[in-house]
């Protein structure tokens, strides 16, 4: 009992109050706000960002393979997909498929102008609300989680932006066997679970997870696998891969063309053959395209020799990044028809690629969709109206779906004609035929 006493104690000048006591609850929604995106950097006026080092600086992508291993999780899902074209590819599909359109509904109406202000409110400072979108979606993708939070002004009665954050700085308190949210914030502990506005939504996430896994979870290590491979490669092309032009230089004709004061010296012999090979391999570097190549008679250009590599080394190579290819466009939730290497598949399968892209989409769709509906429903309470919001989003129909659609309706409408062409014929009687037409309408 006195242990279990203590341990609440602990608890208390650790996290603040007793953490049993919190939980998510319908209280007035409290102003400014709670969150950090960075929470172990201190803001302050001399902190200026400065683009990623990825991003400005060209050198420091040529990663190594042990470095990529050694960077920690957070940073290498930033930079797999600056120095992976395959990640790089998957990543913007999936931004670009997730985010086409979208729209709202306001219940009632009535209410519709409180949250197109908002919306003008959010483009205002972003330029477009696609931009906090695909942040959104960004951190599901790298991250696992949607971790949102609606900033409201200070007198908590307006909506002012909605903050997202990266999942990885979000942290949890486990009391007893629930996860409460939280953030370290400059060194003190932080609850966010009581206030409504903030949300980590996890995606993948296992029984009792309180995390989202990324949709890169798995990429790593094949990533690395397949740089590693073109790196090999490069080198052993650097070294036998490519024919190497040939000259051969007479000895006897090269003796008499010396001078008479260096003959018998063979320091001096040594240093005026290497000279004049120098010469001769320095001079055809140079040479430009347009330029021919003038020689003495001592010099003779002979057929370009090298180039060991048989072509089944070729072909290993290029069976092996395709394998690579497969697995890392599995590994990042993409498929073979968006990474355009499905040239041995056929449609049947193709079709079967889009439809399963598009379940994923849309599942991903509808949890985003939903919490957004819920964010923008406090925004209508921060200013004391009573409504709800519907947040959708609108996606391109497949041209499969579409030709199916066109079909059914073809069916229909040919159906409708034979019942016109029976009643004509006074087959079936005129209540028959309403029943009939307004079953097909419905």
């Amino acid at each position: 009992m006195n242990l279990q006493r203590t341990l609440q104690d602990l608890n208390k000048r650790i996290f603040g109050r007793d953490p049993a006591a919190r939980s998510r609850n319908t209280r007035a929604l409290a102003g400014g706000r709670v969150s950090m995106q960075d929470p172990v950097r201190s803001q302050t006026l001399y902190h200026v960002a400065p683009p990623e080092r990825t991003r400005s600086v060209f050198q420091l992508k040529n990663w190594t393979e042990e470095e990529l291993l050694h960077l920690p999780v957070d940073q290498f899902m930033k930079v797999v997909t600056s120095i992976s074209p395959e990640v790089n590819k998957a990543y913007k599909d999936f931004l670009r498929n997730c985010n086409e359109s979208w729209y709202y509904q306001v219940e009632p109406e009535s209410a519709t102008p409180v949250i197109d202000d908002f919306i003008a409110r959010l483009e205002t400072k972003h330029h477009d609300f696609d931009v906090i979108l695909d942040r959104i979606f960004a951190g599901i993708y790298k991250g696992g989680a949607m971790f949102i939070e609606l900033e409201l002004n200070a007198s908590a009665d307006m909506a002012m932006d909605i903050a997202v954050m990266d999942p990885y700085v979000a942290r949890f308190h486990r009391v007893e066997d629930e996860w409460l949210l939280g953030q370290w914030q400059n060194g003190k502990w932080v609850y966010l679970h009581e206030d409504p506005t903030v949300m980590y939504v996890p995606f993948n996430a296992g029984p009792n997870e309180p995390f989202g896994k990324s949709m890169l979870e798995s990429a790593p290590l094949d990533v690395v696998r397949m740089l590693g491979v073109m790196n090999d490669f490069r080198r052993v092309l650097e070294s036998q891969g490519w024919a190497r032009a040939d000259f051969e230089i007479n000895s006897e004709k090269l003796k008499d063309f010396m001078p008479p004061e260096i003959i018998g010296d063979v320091d001096a012999e040594d240093e005026f053959i290497q000279d004049f090979i120098n010469g001769v391999n320095q001079m055809y570097s140079n040479l430009k395209p347009n330029e021919g190549y003038g020689h003495l008679d001592i010099v003779k250009v002979n057929m370009p020799t090298g180039g060991q590599m048989q072509s089944s080394f070729f072909g290993l190579v290029d069976g092996l990044m395709r394998l690579y290819d497969r697995r890392v466009g599995r590994a990042t939730g993409s498929t073979p028809i968006k990474q355009h290497s499905n040239e041995n598949v056929a449609e049947t399968h193709a079709r079967e690629q889009r439809k399963d892209y598009r379940i994923d989409i849309s599942s991903i769709q509808s949890t985003v969709a939903g919490t957004l509906s819920t964010e923008l429903g406090y925004v209508l309470r921060a200013e004391g109206v009573k409504g709800e919001v519907m947040f959708y989003f609108e996606n391109t129909p497949d041209p499969e779906d579409v030709k199916a659609i066109a079909e059914a309706e073809g069916v229909k409408i040919e159906n409708l004609k034979k019942l016109k062409e029976l009643r004509d014929m006074e087959g079936i009687d005129d209540k028959t035929y309403e029943e009939a037409v307004n079953k097909y309408k419905a």
